[in-house]
């Protein structure tokens, strides 16, 4: 048998952190009656959202007949469309994309709680950079200053 395939296969793997939405078709919604309100309880409660997964997508798969309140984590763009041209409404539940978009608001509004250095700290760094600037100027003066009577001056 050759080496590569006595060898563990190792490397990245995206199976913990890949969203995986329950598929819900829009046909299947037309069990509800018209008018309803559609939400993950009622669609788990009729069996049409099966599985262990945490979030519901609804796909645009067949017709709809009924005006109804769709609540769901996910829409495909079909299934809107089918949705809202029979007069019903599609209502977003928090899916992963917001949940980390409000994680990545919460980091954010910590950085700008944090408070910018003191007035004490902001002082000793003004006091700290006059000496350098005021060396700086000597050191210019003594650059410039005219050769004496008896010497020649330096070639830059």
């Amino acid at each position: 048998m050759p080496l590569i395939r006595r060898l563990p296969k190792r490397g990245f793997n995206n199976k913990r952190f890949a969203v995986r939405y329950i598929p819900v078709n829009l046909e299947a919604l037309n069990r509800f009656d018209d008018g309803a309100t559609v939400d993950e309880s009622a669609l788990r409660g009729l069996g049409l959202a099966r599985g262990t997964g945490r979030w519901i997508k609804i796909l645009g798969t067949g017709e709809l007949t009924r005006k109804l309140t769709v609540t769901a984590h996910a829409f495909s763009v079909s299934a809107r469309t089918k949705i809202e041209k029979m007069g019903g409404a599609c209502q977003l539940m928090k899916s992963p994309a917001s949940e980390r978009a409000a994680q990545a608001a919460a980091a954010a509004a910590v950085q700008a709680a944090r408070k910018p250095p003191g007035p004490e700290k902001a002082a000793k760094a003004e006091k700290a950079a006059k000496p350098e600037k005021a060396d700086k100027a000597q050191k210019a003066d003594k650059a410039e200053k005219p050769a004496q009577p008896g010497k020649p001056a330096k070639p830059d």
